[in-house]
């Protein structure tokens, strides 16, 4: 369901409402506003945002690559594979590269909303990775996002138009679900490595 349907959806049902009013049957209408009601909050926790992510890339335009990942990038295999696909994709002069790690509390400190710890520990983080990708030539900036990768994603594209995402996960079976959604709905071209895969 789109996010602008329930709005329109809640207004249409709403006039059916005063219409009861109006004719004469106030209960009937009194208890269609609270059936309505419910409905409307039983909606707003199960939906699920499905809208487009970010802006199309402008042909001509220089390359700003949006790096994904929720792990430090250190091992020098790894380190050399993304460096690799950067360079290939975002090696060329006035073109950017940014790492998004989001920052994961564990259930005690979002129970207690200290998210301190977890923004400590993707910043640690975000340090090694960008460290270890300037040594291998590739120059990074570095942001601490949103505990949901999608949610993280959907805001860092709207301060930075990335013109590509890529998502690196070192696991086959995690975020395979999140990368899926990345894929349906992002609008730049989006790409997932398992750095798992030999």
């Amino acid at each position: 369901m789109k996010s602008w349907q329930v709005p329109v959806l809640m207004a249409g049902l709403l006039g059916v409402v005063a219409l009861t009013f109006t004719a004469g049957a106030p209960g009937l209408g009194i208890s269609l506003l609270g059936l309505i009601l419910v409905g409307g909050v039983i909606l707003a926790f199960l939906a699920i945002p499905d809208d487009p992510i970010g802006t199309e890339p402008r042909s001509g335009s220089s390359s700003r690559l949006l790096l994904v990942t929720g792990f430090a990038i250190e091992d020098p295999s790894v380190v050399e594979r993304l460096a690799a696909v950067i360079e290939a994709d975002a090696g060329g002069p006035g073109d950017e590269v940014r790492i998004l790690t989001p920052a994961r509390a564990d259930f005690l400190d979002r129970w207690a909303t200290d998210y301190r710890s977890a923004r400590k520990r993707a910043q640690r983080d975000l340090v090694i990775s960008v460290a270890s990708l300037t040594l291998a030539g590739v120059p990074a900036a570095a942001r601490v996002g949103d505990e949901d990768l999608v949610r993280a994603v959907e805001d860092e594209l709207a301060v930075y138009p990335a013109t590509e995402v890529i998502l690196a996960t070192r696991s086959p079976d995690l975020d395979l679900e999140t990368a899926d959604t990345l894929r349906r709905r992002l609008r730049p071209p989006f790409r997932h490595i398992d750095l798992h895969e030999p």
